[in-house]
């Protein structure tokens, strides 16, 4: 009986764990425990605005992304802060709340 025990319990944590490969936590891989932290202390109207700009969900607003909302792309070079031409949920968020002061 106890055999009989342990192999439905591996087989439930195979099968449990093979659910899980195409698991993607929230953020963009490296980090993502922070990203998921960020996310969580802005306002959800913030993030899910950044989640619909960045089209290809690669994490970031690329210039192509942000040509969309013409008020971002007229302040795409300020909010870029370390000047890599895309903007992070981080850089993003601190534009919105610059332009909501």
């Amino acid at each position: 009986m106890k055999s009989i025990t342990t192999g439905l319990f591996t087989t439930a944590a195979v099968v449990a764990l093979a659910g899980c490969q195409n698991y993607t936590p929230a953020g963009d891989g490296a980090g993502s425990f922070d990203r998921g932290k960020l996310e969580m202390s802005l306002p959800p109207a913030v993030v899910e605005q950044f989640n619909s700009l960045d089209s290809n969900g690669d994490g970031v607003i690329d210039v192509s992304e942000a040509r969309s909302n013409s008020d971002l792309m007229g302040a795409f070079g300020t909010a870029d802060v370390d000047s890599d031409r895309q903007l992070s949920l981080e850089e993003f968020a601190d534009s919105q709340a610059t332009d909501n002061n």
